[in-house]
């Protein structure tokens, strides 16, 4: 490959990483915010296990 086509690889290659990481950032950008009502019924549940509660089940 001449010295020619070689620039224009790198630039055709340049242009294509640019866009790629501008659409991730936008992506990025939109992407939806849990409400915080939501997120506490969807907090994880404590691996704590009340034996208790079992033992004076009938």
């Amino acid at each position: 490959m001449t010295k020619k086509q070689w620039l224009i690889a790198a630039i055709f290659t340049f242009i294509t990483i640019l866009a790629w990481v501008i659409s991730d950032i936008i992506h990025t950008r939109s992407e939806v915010q849990i409400p915080q009502n939501l997120q506490q019924v969807i907090e994880p549940i404590s691996p704590d296990f009340n034996i208790q509660a079992l033992e004076t089940t009938p």
